[in-house]
């Protein structure tokens, strides 16, 4: 993604990061815009916050786009939220760069975290169900299924 002529770096999240969630200040650079977006996968609640795995339902969440120059420091601080790439730890989400889809109609391609302990997501878990707008979001009060 383009702005006004300036090379940009897009980042997809779906959960605490995103706006008006409890981690939406740790940012630790302005992103020169953020547009809603959707990515494939299955998402689980797990309470605080939710974790993204392969899947075909329809994940909301949103892209933040930054300077390229910004990129590194937005992820090293990212790394560490999301426990990822810590020394002598296993990590507990991986980076990935995919797809995504702008509400707008356009694709482009955006790294993200996804869940990287998928063996403790066990059949109790709660798996955020689709909803009559044939999205997933979370958080969500509305129905999960197991």
């Amino acid at each position: 993604m383009k702005n006004q002529g300036k090379l940009c770096a897009n980042i997809f999240v779906y959960g605490t990061l995103k706006r008006g969630q409890c981690r939406e200040k740790c940012w630790p650079r302005p992103p020169l815009q953020v547009n809603p977006a959707w990515t494939f996968g299955y998402l689980y609640d797990l309470g605080d916050y939710p974790a993204l795995i392969d899947g075909t339902d329809r994940i909301a969440g949103e892209v933040w786009s930054f300077l390229d120059a910004d990129l590194d420091e937005v992820l090293a601080v990212l790394d560490g939220i999301e426990g990822t790439n810590q020394p002598a730890e296993r990590n507990e989400y991986d980076r990935i760069t995919d797809n995504v889809f702008l509400m707008s109609g356009d694709s482009t391609r955006a790294q993200m975290y996804v869940y990287a302990r998928r063996e403790v997501l066990s059949e109790g878990m709660k798996l955020v169900a689709l909803t009559s707008d044939m999205y997933v979001a979370w958080p969500t009060t509305r129905a999960t299924k197991t």
